[in-house]
């Protein structure tokens, strides 16, 4: 059987091929990122206290919310747009200026109610300072939406590597010097104010403010707007939810893990939205290429975040032991179940692009709603049932569930039956199996170890995982006949990379 890539026509392995370069530079700028936050929260779990994580976390929450609440994507909608005019852009920055100002006007309002409310005053200066990070972030340079319209991302991956850099470098010079906990502040404001330069010297424009085309925008945005402030609620809701029955140093512990194994899959998921918004804006009508260009996706995010999780499971110990010391350890628990119930999350992931691609902003609308009623109540009763060890088992469970509906709203895009949206994902699943039989044991030896040994002996061991894993699901592609999928993707982009890795040997 040929590969799905030999199969496809020159249009369709073309745009597949472009998605996924775009891709691959946003995702390795996410990886960048994410790896750079890690280093921070290893020089900072050693300067400041778990309660001081607790502080900042509720702040962050709050922040977070508002800030998910009226973050509108205003580059999708001049994504779907044939031709880009100058009003367009002038009314994507200004309603990026108004959400802006609200937020900060609405932080002022609840400042100093939320830090009463959390029996702590320093909340209200957090809340104030962490707004301005928001307000900030709207302002960039709408221009760049042409730039992902034509699937160009490597300016993105410059504007977050340079603003992550200066930010994590900021924030690690406060905390040496200060010890205090504005240090985890640091990091977004200063990356962000970083950022906005830079996206006018890649996507040059003047600004003005006009709301001309702002009917345009509420019609495609209209739906997202209200799911936008249900996500958030559900988003946040466990933390918070926690900061008023725990006490700060639980929380802190808490949000630790939190962070920790949500940096995975929130790194896959905002690497790949605007380049499969673009990808799927320009398979257009065609349905087929619809269909490939989503089972292809799904896949490949599957494959990749599967073994970052199943790492995460069973070497939490050593992993925070290497990374933050014995007086972290208290948080492997909460990492290990929290790695868990996070892997469902990752089947709906590229549902929300595909459906704002279509124009059935409603689609997510219905999703979130979904999400709401499905998470608040499961972390409630969670709480109530077992304390946090609840809370993590509902996440889980409320994770399971709103994929589930994702894939029926999928199913009505695509046409991709339910069955066939799995039929992909049974080879990378079924490779976990020998993959865990390899880490269990592993475990076993690394435990007592310290130090570089240990260092070495779990770098090895992960690596160990990781091609048994990846080694299983070839095996599986290969016993099944070659069958289309993004295995065959992947064995296209080697054997590429071989024949010129061949020509420059020459």
């Amino acid at each position: 059987m040929t590969s799905l890539a030999n199969e496809a026509p020159d249009g369709a392995r073309r745009l597949i091929g472009r998605t996924a370069v775009g891709t691959a530079w946003i995702l390795i700028a996410r990886i960048a990122a994410r790896f750079s936050d890690f280093i921070l929260l290893i020089v900072l779990t050693r300067l400041l206290s778990p309660a001081d994580f607790g502080l900042v976390a509720i702040a962050a929450s709050v922040v977070a919310i508002l800030d998910v609440v009226t973050n509108l994507p205003m580059v999708t909608p001049l994504v779907r747009l044939e031709h880009v005019e100058k009003r367009h852009l002038d009314t994507a920055f200004t309603l990026g200026l108004i959400r802006g100002l609200i937020i900060l006007a609405l932080i002022g309002l609840l400042a100093i109610p939320i830090a009463r409310f959390y029996g702590d005053p320093r909340l209200s200066s957090l809340l104030i300072v962490l707004s301005l990070s928001t307000v900030v972030r709207g302002l960039q340079s709408p221009n760049m939406a042409r730039l992902f319209k034509t699937l160009q991302y490597r300016q993105t991956f410059v504007i977050e590597i340079v603003g992550k850099c200066l930010g994590v470098a900021a924030a690690i010079g406060f905390g040496l010097a200060t010890g205090s906990y504005w240090a985890l502040v640091v990091s977004p404001i200063v990356s962000r104010i970083v950022g906005l330069p830079i996206s006018y010297l890649y996507a040059p424009y003047r600004p003005a403010l006009c709301l001309s085309e702002i009917r345009y925008f509420w019609d495609f945005l209209g739906w997202l707007f209200p799911s936008q402030i249900i996500v958030a609620a559900s988003w946040q809701f466990d933390r918070l939810f926690l900061g008023h029955f725990v006490a700060p140093a639980t929380l802190g512990l808490y949000s630790v893990a939190s962070n920790l194994t949500s940096i995975i899959e929130q790194s896959i998921r905002t690497s790949v939205t605007n380049p499969l918004i673009s990808g799927f804006v320009l398979a257009g009508s065609e349905r087929e290429r619809l269909q490939r260009g989503y089972v292809i996706a799904d896949n490949a995010i599957l494959i990749s975040a599967i073994p970052a999780y199943l790492i995460l499971f069973f070497f939490a110990e050593p992993l925070v032991l290497l990374a933050f010391g014995e007086n972290w350890l208290s948080v492997v628990p909460l990492l290990k179940w929290l790695a868990l119930a996070q892997v469902p999350a990752l089947f709906r992931i590229p549902f929300r692009p595909l459906a704002m691609a279509v124009g059935r902003t409603d689609y997510v609308f219905i999703v979130s709603v979904c999400s709401l009623l499905l998470r608040i109540p499961a972390v409630a009763v969670g709480w109530f049932v077992a304390g946090i060890e609840g809370v993590i088992f509902g996440i889980g469970i409320s994770a399971v569930l709103v994929a589930a509906v994702a894939m029926f709203y999928i199913r009505r895009i695509t046409k991709i039956s339910l069955t066939k949206q799995l039929a992909g994902s049974w080879r990378i699943l079924s490779a976990t199996v020998p993959a865990a039989l390899i880490a269990w044991p592993a475990t076993v030896v690394l435990h007592g170890l310290t130090g570089l040994t240990l260092a070495v002996a779990l770098a090895g061991a992960c690596l160990a995982v990781s091609i048994v894993y990846f080694g299983t699901i070839f095996l599986l592609w290969y016993s099944s006949g070659l069958p289309d999928g993004v295995e065959a993707k992947i064995m296209v982009q080697l054997r590429a990379l071989l024949r010129k890795a061949r020509v420059g040997a020459r």
